[in-house]
């Protein structure tokens, strides 16, 4: 873990002293730049699970304050969606676990541009987790469960513009997905 956090720091230095060579490089998400996003993720789920719906994520996003070089910040709505099923055989036993879950909330990020066209960002998401589980087995039993809980996603990406209005960008993070891809709309 020191290892990795200790890359992070290296390469983010990196970024940093690399675009504070020009100093009129305007950042990408400046004080109110609206920008949503639609992408397609890899879920957090174990050994025997398998992905029945891919993780489904939008979001979007408004700059509420543009700090010039240092960057800037922005918040949102976040929402996705993804399932999973397991199955189980002991014996003459067979049972079928369905989970279903469902994230919304509200997303807060700190965007840095880098380079022309580009930025990363680090953020998180905070709001409500919606999970739905079904049982079923070959003894005619049938279950259905649904909770409420507090979901979080802890993120940190990458975004290029192709151009003024499109790009795409990926997510790495944890408590949603391990990461997203997806394409990203400006207006």
């Amino acid at each position: 873990m020191k290892k990795i956090i200790l890359s992070t720091f290296l390469i983010l230095t990196g970024f940093f002293t690399l675009s504070a060579q020009n100093d009129v490089l305007p950042n990408l998400m400046a004080k109110g730049t609206n920008m949503g996003s639609l992408g397609v993720g890899l879920p957090v789920i174990g050994a025997g699970y398998r992905m029945t719906v891919p993780p489904i994520a939008a979001f979007y996003e408004v700059g509420i304050l543009d700090l010039g070089r240092p960057g800037s910040v922005a918040v949102g709505a976040h929402a996705g969606f993804w399932g999973y099923r397991y199955k189980a055989s002991i014996g003459d036993y067979d049972a079928t676990y369905r989970y279903f879950n469902t994230l919304v909330g509200l997303r807060g990020t700190y965007h840095f541009t880098i380079l022309e066209n580009w930025e990363v960002y680090g953020g998180a998401v905070l709001g409500l987790k919606l999970e739905s589980n079904r049982h079923k087995d070959n003894m005619g039993t049938t279950a259905s469960h649904t909770h409420v809980r507090f979901g979080w996603q802890i993120l940190g990406g990458t975004r290029y513009m192709f151009t003024p209005s499109l790009g795409a960008f990926v997510e790495f993070g944890y408590g949603f997905t391990y990461g997203t891809i997806g394409a990203t709309y400006r207006f």
